[in-house]
């Protein structure tokens, strides 16, 4: 029974470690840098950049990024930038956020390329485009 529970204890530090290894070479969104994302709706795909730090999803037109889309809710999911890094939480959706395809529970750190699903919509981010002349 202590062979199984240390077992179990390593299992799950090992898990941790991985993860965090895998956060730790993920490339890291520069502050000075707006948000930009794919937004990809079935055959509809627009490109959408933002320079505040706080962004509210969802599907009621006042929100900083509109989606229209039943299967999306009013205010589905907040992008916030605290710490040096932009985070993604779910407002409580009906059909749950899922982070490259995993369900958000908690608020997480966002990454370049990662993909970002409310309803039927997908958010890949990425590198915002750099302004004409530079």
């Amino acid at each position: 029974m202590v062979a199984a529970l240390y077992g179990f204890l390593g299992w799950i530090i090992w898990l941790l470690w991985r993860d965090l290894k895998s956060q730790q070479n993920a490339p890291v969104i520069q502050p000075e840098t707006p948000l930009s994302f794919v937004i990809d709706i079935g055959e509809t795909k627009r490109v959408q950049q933002f320079s505040s730090a706080e962004i509210i999803i969802g599907r009621d037109p006042s929100c900083d990024c509109a989606i229209d889309s039943n299967t999306v809710s009013k205010h589905h999911a907040r992008l916030s930038f605290d710490r040096g890094q932009w985070w993604v939480e779910d407002l409580g959706s009906t059909n749950g956020t899922l982070l490259n395809e995993q369900p958000l529970s908690v608020p997480t750190v966002l990454a370049l390329g990662d993909q970002l699903r409310c309803g039927e919509a997908t958010l890949t981010i990425e590198k915002p485009a750099e302004p004409p002349g530079n």
